[in-house]
């Protein structure tokens, strides 16, 4: 039997929901603790959207639904050295 879908009403993310379920399970595998595996995610997802918005912070942190200076303050928090800011 298959685990509920994550997102409540969105049944056509099962495959989403297969993914994370496997990547979860390699993670854990691995003893990576929850903060850890969060952050990392995290990072990826914050670098996914300044991609998909061609490195503007605004676009990307609207397309977030999170102020500008949250996500540098993520990006900065999460490490990431690519992006330069003021």
């Amino acid at each position: 039997m298959r685990p509920p879908s994550l997102v409540p009403g969105r049944e056509g993310l099962q495959e989403l929901t297969d993914a994370i379920g496997s990547a979860a399970g390699m993670l854990m595998d691995r003893g990576l603790p929850l903060g850890d595996a969060l952050s990392a995610f995290e990072l990826l997802y914050l670098r996914e959207a300044l991609q998909r918005c061609h490195g503007n912070l605004s676009q990307a942190a609207s397309k977030l639904g999170i102020h500008r200076n949250t996500l540098r303050s993520k990006l900065q928090r999460n490490g990431d050295s690519t992006h330069r800011f003021g």
